[in-house]
């Protein structure tokens, strides 16, 4: 009788399932659309049916940074990054992309001193006479040096003000929904700064959630947890009405733009195999 008393307690006494520790970094001075991204990273760990707590950690470091503090699994184990071949190889990516490749889309921030130089500009070979920027670590620099362009690396939250300066780079390609959402958020700290109202880079990309390696179960979880979300609809439902995503698009007037087409070939055969449903009209790799 005792050892059944002793077994009746061990078994009660055992844990329930544990809950998922997501560890996200939380910048001091996030942009807007990082509420999308929380949105969606919510969603998908309701789906997965898996109990969970998600805990912003404080940390003001550049992509490169976060992606090596991803790798240990401290004090973070979850980012949302553009990809690469590189954090598909040493991190464990979800594989569903979370922006459906809008993010390959770029239109230019500029100084508004510049409008009139940037309206000349009819091919990439032109705008490799300008000096582009993009933050430290971003997936997205090879890309564009790859196609010529002259590139340089800054921290993020330095950008738009160098920018508004008109001091050392000359515009900053952003993704519509960064780009639209920045200015409207940040536009009054910085008078001087507009969206390029004619040109748009486009090549294919996408921005995952990656996971440490130390994290499976999450990685798992994620995965899980989106694809059932495209099954039922939510996550169509959650990007379609998300209000950064729908006025970035009909500000965006993609019709009346010059697209210009660049190769991406750091893009990975598991990402170009994705099925066509994943992306935006027009971003599919």
């Amino acid at each position: 009788m005792n050892k059944m008393l002793l077994l009746l307690l061990a078994l009660f006494s055992l844990p329930a399932q544990a809950r998922l520790a997501v560890n996200i970094p939380q910048p001091e001075q996030a942009p807007p659309h990082h509420d999308y991204y929380r949105q969606v990273l919510t969603l998908a760990l309701e789906k997965s049916g898996e109990p969970f707590t998600i805990n912003p950690v404080p940390l003001n470091e550049s992509q490169f940074r976060i992606a090596q503090m991803l790798f240990r699994g401290t004090p973070v184990n979850l980012a949302w990054m553009g990809t690469s071949s590189e954090y598909e190889q040493k991190l464990l990516p979800v594989r569903v992309p979370l922006m459906r490749g809008l993010s390959g889309f770029r239109v230019l921030i500029i100084n508004q001193s510049r409008q009139q130089e940037f309206s000349l500009v009819q091919s990439l070979a032109e705008l490799a006479a300008f000096t582009g920027v993009q933050g430290i670590g971003w997936s997205d620099i090879e890309v564009l040096k790859g196609a010529g362009l002259n590139i340089s690396a800054a921290r993020r939250v330095t950008i738009l003000d160098m920018l508004n300066r008109n001091q050392h780079v000359d515009y900053y390609p952003r993704s519509p929904v960064e780009a639209f959402g920045e200015l409207a958020a940040q536009g009054q700290d910085y008078p001087q700064l507009m969206i390029e109202p004619r040109l748009l880079l486009h090549y294919p990309f996408a921005v995952y959630f990656f996971v440490s390696p130390e994290a499976p179960r999450l990685a798992e979880a994620l995965q899980r947890g989106l694809e059932r979300a495209y099954s039922d609809g939510s996550f169509m439902a959650l990007f379609e009405r998300h209000p950064l995503i729908r006025t970035s698009l009909q500000q965006l007037q993609l019709e009346q733009r010059l697209r210009l087409e660049l190769v991406n070939p750091d893009l990975t055969e598991a990402t170009r195999a994705l099925p066509d449903h994943y992306w935006h009209p027009g971003a599919r790799p």
